[in-house]
């Protein structure tokens, strides 16, 4: 479908989808509702806001098993991990002014944004791909996604990130092609909103802007030449200075506290470090106590193996940084042990989606120019992932790309059918 407006039917559809999503996140609600023992990251983050609200101090700090703090301290400042998720935290503990009422209100907040999420994916694909069915199937398995579902219930960033994500991308389609200046500098906004909860993807703030240029050249020109050089080029610069407007409160902070320019986060040395161990084969073994939780110390270590290793060991580490890193993110669905009654269909959509949804992507990729940008946006997220410590949780975004890729394969399988059996009624005498 090709139309501009949404149908009836699909209106009614998406609202379902969207009512679906948002009763299966609540159930999930409803069964951890009384669950307020945080471990790990959910911890370090419920106690990281807390600091915020209470003593005005920015620094995330983490216990060993031991009970000892790594990689910060209690009352000290830091930029470990970006600002978006702790101040959102923080905003509703200082609101509430309860820690587990805190917890509770965020869970719900939780649970909208991502039924929300359904609804933007929905917008996104039948933007690019004009396919009212093809959009409406990748909404419902995002609705349907036990991982999606009970992320919900994490004080983690996932669904914050997801959320940010798809907004970025739904003003991002509209911003290119329409070329106003407001929507433009919307979609740096959104971009550096996204950034500041997960900043993993930001290489790829230049992305579509190239796609623009290529299939311009490849289409000879585009309608009023919007997306000719010179028209991407304003488009780029307008988004820019909203990426730089959201980013600059962290950027100024920073060095105003810490005296260091940090565009992001600093605490990626530790999952860059741990993503040079092949196969996890004596893993953090030559890491020197003292360098553990040292950031830049632990990204020298990085480094020097991983060069280290390409040289010693050019096709072990070539296989671990594909095919190895690749498995291992999405051989198993992230928090699929969270609830024991529901591994077996959480399993089971998690590989329908892997077996459909690859050859749906290189199907789609060669048939269609869009298809082949929209999931080559997708292999730049895996790209950037496989540089770090592989775990499930990195799939949680590029999932969507290939439930896309799944709903494409899909309904060209069904109208395939269709053709066929509509031609064959056509020569019935």
């Amino acid at each position: 479908m090709d139309a501009k407006r949404i149908s009836r039917v699909t209106l009614v559809l998406i609202v379902l989808i969207f009512l679906l999503a948002l009763f299966l996140r609540l159930l999930a609600f409803r069964e951890f509702k009384d669950h307020m023992r945080l471990q790990y990251d959910p911890r370090n983050y419920w106690y990281m806001s807390h600091q915020i609200a209470d003593d005005g101090i920015y620094g995330y700090y983490y216990y060993d098993d031991a009970g000892n703090t790594i990689g910060g301290e209690p009352g000290e400042s830091n930029a470990r991990v970006m600002p978006g998720y702790p101040v959102f935290l923080a905003v509703v503990y200082k609101i509430l002014g309860d820690k587990y009422l805190q917890i509770t209100a965020v869970r719900l907040l939780q649970v909208l944004a991502n039924s929300l999420s359904c609804v933007l994916a929905f917008y996104f694909v039948r933007k690019v791909f004009k396919k009212d069915s093809v959009a409406l199937l990748t909404a419902l398995f995002m609705a349907v996604y036990p991982t999606y579902i009970f992320s919900c219930i994490q004080l983690l960033t996932e669904p914050l990130a997801l959320f940010t994500f798809l907004l970025y991308l739904c003003v991002e389609v509209n911003a290119i092609l329409l070329g106003k200046a407001w929507l433009n500098i919307l979609a740096g906004l959104c971009f550096g909103a996204h950034i500041l909860v997960r900043p993993a993807i930001l290489p790829l703030f230049v992305l579509p802007f190239i796609f623009a240029v290529i299939t311009n050249k490849i289409n000879r020109g585009s309608k009023q030449n919007r997306l000719g050089f010179k028209a991407v080029s304003r488009c780029f610069v307008l988004q820019l200075i909203g990426f730089v407007a959201i980013m600059l409160p962290w950027w100024i902070r920073n060095i105003v506290t810490l005296g260091e320019i940090i565009l992001t986060a600093d605490a990626s040395g530790n999952p860059f470090l741990g993503g040079t161990y092949p196969y996890f084969k004596d893993y953090f073994a030559d890491v020197p106590d003292e360098i553990r939780g040292v950031n830049n110390k632990q990204m020298e270590l990085g480094i020097k193996r991983f060069f280290e290793g390409f040289k010693t060991e050019p096709w072990l580490y070539f296989r671990w940084y594909t095919v190895g890193k690749t498995a291992h993110i999405f051989s198993t669905p992230y928090l699929l042990k969270m609830h024991a009654q529901t591994q077996e269909i959480h399993s089971a959509i998690h590989w329908s989606v892997l077996i459909l949804g690859i050859p749906g992507i290189i199907l789609h990729s060669i048939t269609k120019i869009s298809g082949f940008w929209f999931y080559l946006y997708g292999l730049g997220i895996l790209a950037l992932q496989l540089m770090f410590v592989p775990d499930p949780r990195f799939a949680y975004l590029m999932i969507f790309f290939l439930m896309t890729g799944a709903s494409q394969l899909i309904v060209s399988v069904f109208e395939m059918m269709t053709r066929k059996h509509k031609k064959r009624v056509e020569a019935l005498p």
